[in-house]
């Protein structure tokens, strides 16, 4: 468990060591972009100087709505509009409140449910009639004083006030109609200054009772962000005593002046109260004020119930609004149609009827997601009002804000580790392909569940971290890798500078221990050949051999440390890591045997010299790295094993053999390729005995051949228990049916010295040679 854990660990370090550079990218972008999402939506002001951040997330949500399209919003809202034909039809607005007391003894004849008015009143009608009556009236009690009093004109006067006084006619029509909902404005203070203070404070005595009664955890209370105010547009008293609830049907745009959104709640002088399309759902639901409960908590106003219905407040009491689309969305008729009876009562029946200006110059006229412009107030409150209605809201709360820190994190780390180790051209489709599939889900969820997910940090912060991880790679790997490039483009296969490539802190000055497998290629007695040829053509026939001897140790992705004269010195396991590196070495020492058959054929039909060579293979600890100086160094490998496959390699002339490894190499590939054992030996200088082998194949290609490996080894057992004669005779019959294989000739002349000879003391089998 430790071995694995320190092996994992080694790992993990060199793996971050070697992505240090994007890895702090990645982790520098993770804090910035985590920063700035708890300075946006985190905080109650957000600092101005990142404010714009927030823009760009709300132009993503009404990117949303405009791909989701419009939906039809269902009957239960209609609209009756003051609109350019009412006031064509009615006069000029503000046009006389007997129409208003049409309307509603219409929609309460219609069925309707529950008028709300996007409206107030806080002054008297202005009624040129009605003033002349009053003043003929006032003149008249003048002079009653000085004569008798004329009943019948008494009688006659109140008749003609009575027929002229619009607002006693639009509050006995309220007074006839349960289910009233008066809208009013709060107001600054500062815009306050001219207002009649005497009927403020009569409307706010009477508004007192419409605040939100229950308060849960009101010590809390204090810690609401939203809107306060200390002023407020009335209603004139005569009409609110007949109203069931009051609204304020204030409308607050986004800092980019688009509405997305509507406050639930208010503070107005230390009371909290609902807007009109909270005033409207209860009346509709016919709910009381008792049902409502406001929820705070340590961090401040935590969400609106009403009955059964949560409301999800965000702080400062804003709900967003789930648009149904452009304006005219909703069922919408003409006030002039309405009081002229137009419209089929029906249209009315268990509704309810909105009633605010829609026409140019008297309208409140918004910036929606769907609409640019000339989107009416009153239609927005007609959207929140069927949001509450159906309970549909867009939810933007802790769950959302986990989902996007977990983005957060996915875009920065996770993505910033995933991008430091792919090539740019793979780090380019994962940033295409995981912004697509980001913003598929983020426009799924708010489709298909209504949830608002952040779209443009994470956006931002999976872009950044891409440019900024990819921006290093290509203007400093780069740099690394042409340096890996010219340092090995000569010594190893094109395959393994690819590998280094990726890992190009294995080329640090300096050595370490490793475990490698070294090789030796010789040729042979290539003094006597050079001898009998000119010098233009000795070179050309060595370019020859050496170039195809180099393509097969690069086939194998071995490493070519150097050329000796005719020599040749390789190494596997370095600089790439190889497992099987003595397996990789033993291929490639066959492979240069076949492949030097074939130039041998190439070189008697070119009327050339035919090469031979030995090769020597060991396995084992070796000093590997870049040695020399600052500014010229070798990849290269070093000690006593290096010497040994060195030695290894002389050794095929001792026994007329052309390829020898040792005990630790044949220990790595002994269940794959077949070997002869040749002898024990101690090199001079060394202690140790060491067994040597003849590589001769893999187990399918050598079948043919192992009796005469199996009689050889026989033969071998009666030389090291010393049983010489023995010996040479089993030898001997193996060389009458093999009469060119060079060990055998070797024992038996070895058996013959050792009856001449023989040793001294016990002997142990070894053959102590006598030259490095």
């Amino acid at each position: 468990m430790k071995r694995w854990l320190r092996e994992h660990a080694s790992q993990l370090f060199r793996f971050t060591r070697r992505h240090r550079a994007g890895l702090m990218i990645s982790a520098t972008v993770c804090v910035l972009s985590l920063s700035l999402y708890a300075a946006l939506y985190m905080i109650p002001q957000p600092p101005p100087a990142i404010h714009f951040l927030n823009t760009f997330e709300l132009r993503t949500l009404d990117m949303r709505f405009q791909l989701r399209g419009p939906r039809d919003p269902g009957p239960t809202v209609v609209i009756v509009a003051i609109d350019q034909k009412s006031q064509d039809v009615l006069g000029r607005w503000p046009f006389p409140r007997s129409h208003f007391a049409a309307m509603v003894d219409i929609l309460r004849e219609a069925g309707a449910r529950v008028i709300t008015f996007d409206a107030n009143f806080p002054q008297p009608d202005q009624n040129s009639a009605l003033r002349a009556l009053q003043e003929l009236s006032r003149r008249y009690d003048a002079a009653v004083e000085k004569g008798g009093r004329n009943r019948a004109l008494e009688v006659h006067l109140k008749k003609l006030m009575d027929d002229a006084d619009n607002d006693k006619k639009f509050s006995e029509a309220l007074s006839r109609y349960e289910n009233v909902v008066l809208g009013y404005f709060f107001l600054p203070q500062e815009e306050a200054v001219a207002q009649n203070l005497e009927l403020v404070n009569e409307f706010v005595n009477i508004l007192s009772f419409q605040a939100y009664p229950q308060i849960v955890n009101p010590q809390f209370a204090r810690l609401f962000e939203g809107r306060k105010y200390e002023s407020v547009s009335p209603n004139l008293p005569e009409l609110a005593n007949y109203a069931k609830n009051f609204g304020y049907y204030n409308v607050i745009p986004d800092p980019d002046g688009v509405v997305r959104r509507e406050p639930a709640i208010i503070r107005f002088r230390d009371s909290f109260y609902p807007s009109l399309d909270v005033a409207a759902y209860l009346a509709y639901t016919n709910l009381s004020l008792d049902e409502v409960r406001v929820f705070f908590n340590p961090n401040g106003l935590e969400r609106i119930d009403v009955g059964s219905l949560s409301i999800p407040t965000d702080p400062e009491g804003f709900v967003q609004i789930d648009f149904h689309g452009r304006a005219g969305t909703f069922p919408t008729y003409s006030l002039a149609d309405v009081v002229q009876r137009k419209i089929p009562p029906e249209n009315f029946r268990d509704r309810l009827v909105l009633v605010g200006p829609t026409a140019t110059g008297i309208a409140d006229m918004a910036v929606t997601p769907f609409q640019t412009e000339a989107f009416p107030g009153v239609e927005v409150h007609a959207n929140f009002i069927n949001n509450l209605l159906k309970g549909q809201f867009i939810r933007r709360g802790l769950r959302e804000n986990l989902i996007d820190l977990g983005f957060l994190l996915l875009f920065s780390l996770a993505a910033g580790l995933l991008l430091s180790v792919v090539p740019p051209v793979r780090a380019t489709a994962i940033l295409i392909i995981s912004l697509g599939l980001f913003l598929w889900l983020t426009f799924h969820l708010f489709a298909t569940e209504r949830i608002w997910i952040a779209a443009f940090l994470p956006t931002a912060t999976l872009t950044v971290n891409y440019a900024g991880i990819v921006s290093y790679r290509f203007f400093f790997e780069e740099r690394e890798k042409k340096r890996v490039q010219g340092a090995f483009q000569q010594y190893v296969a094109p395959s393994v500078i690819h590998r280094l490539l990726e890992r190009p802190e294995l080329l640090r000055l300096g050595g370490e221990e490793q475990e490698l497998t070294a090789m030796f290629s010789d040729i042979r007695n290539f003094t006597g050949i050079s001898e009998s040829m000119s010098p233009r053509d000795l070179v050309e026939l060595l370019n020859e051999h050496l170039t195809e001897m180099t393509e097969v140790v690069f086939q194998y992705w071995g490493t070519l440390d150097k050329y000796i004269g005719d020599s040749i010195m390789a190494f596997w396991g370095a600089p790439y890591p190889q497992p099987d590196h003595a397996e990789r070495a033993c291929k490639a020492g066959l492979a240069m045997l076949k492949r030097l058959e074939i130039l041998q054929d190439r070189w008697q039909a070119a009327g050339k010299p035919k090469l031979d060579i030995g090769i020597g293979i060991n396995t084992g600890p070796m000093l590997v790295g870049n040695m020399g100086s600052q500014r010229r160094f070798n990849f290269t490998i070093m000690g006593d094993n290096v010497n040994l496959a060195s030695r290894l390699e002389a050794l095929n002339k001792t026994y007329g053999t052309r390829l020898i490894i040792s005990e630790t190499t044949y220990q790595a590939l002994r269940d794959n390729m077949l070997v002869r054992e040749l002898d024990l030996i101690r090199v001079k200088g060394k202690m140790r005995p060491v067994t040597i082998y003849e590589l001769l194949g893999p187990f399918e290609e050598t079948q043919g051949i192992r009796p005469m490996i199996d009689r050889f080894h026989a033969a071998m057992e009666a030389y090291r228990s010393a049983r010489w004669e023995t010996a040479i005779g089993m030898f001997g019959e193996l060389l009458r049916d093999y009469p060119d294989d060079g060990p055998t000739r070797i024992f038996i002349q070895r058996c013959w010295d050792l009856i001449e000879e023989p040793p001294e003391g016990e002997w142990d089998g070894v053959f102590v040679m006598k030259t490095k």
